[in-house]
């Protein structure tokens, strides 16, 4: 699949509002920005549905991303690699707040806990 770079330019206060927004949803900014325009966004979608999944667990719930998912865990490979990525990547920064990492398993799978 080819894909382009596209470059916008923003004020730091327009960045700054764009990040609370992003935020809120648990996403960065250019995923917050690629799912405003395009509404068909298949990432943004799966992400906001993890997000979903993660704050429906109840406290103390250990967890990893594929088995959140269970049988909906069907999107293709690039997909499901993002979405761990990005999510360990914020929750390791503290944007997730209410997860945190285990570690990994000896199958190299990422485990989280809910808080």
């Amino acid at each position: 699949m080819d894909k382009i770079n596209v470059q916008i330019l923003f004020t730091k206060t327009e960045f700054e509002q764009l990040k609370v927004e992003a935020d809120k949803l648990g996403l960065t900014v250019p995923l917050y920005i690629k799912g405003e325009v395009l509404k068909d966004d298949i990432f943004g979608k799966h992400y906001q549905e993890l997000i979903e999944k993660v704050n429906a667990l109840p406290s103390g719930t250990k967890f990893n991303i594929k088995a959140l998912f269970g049988v909906e865990w069907t999107m293709e490979k690039g997909i499901k690699l993002n979405l761990g990525k990005t999510f360990f990547g914020r929750v390791d920064s503290g944007i997730v707040d209410n997860v945190r990492c285990i570690g990994k398993d000896s199958s190299n799978v990422m485990w989280y806990e809910k808080k």
